[in-house]
């Protein structure tokens, strides 16, 4: 596995303000692990980021907002990184609908 592609609700894992109950796993971070340790990319779609509120320091600026909330480790990307994902992959593994 070299890249995940966070789409659709997906992208609320690269949200550095969710906040779960201490008895729950926190979901951004145990991704931001499996990145730094496996050295994978974590590329969220940057429509379905825009339309949830998920926001890095370029998108922010764009759009007037006085700051950003993407998590560290995660990048907002085109569906050109999903397509090269699968074209350099030998399986492409998709979660929900």
């Amino acid at each position: 596995m070299h890249r995940v592609f966070f789409y659709r609700d997906g992208v609320y894992n690269a949200n550095q303000l969710l906040t779960p109950p201490q008895d729950e796993p926190n979901l951004s971070k145990d991704w931001q692990q499996l990145a730094l340790k496996h050295e994978i990319d974590l590329v969220v779609c940057v429509a379905a980021a825009l339309r949830r509120g998920v926001l890095d320091q370029a998108e922010a600026n764009r759009y007037d907002h006085l700051t950003h909330n993407l998590a560290n480790h995660f990048e907002i990307s085109g569906l050109g990184q999903l397509l090269d994902a699968a074209l350099s992959s030998d399986r492409l593994v998709t979660f929900g609908a």
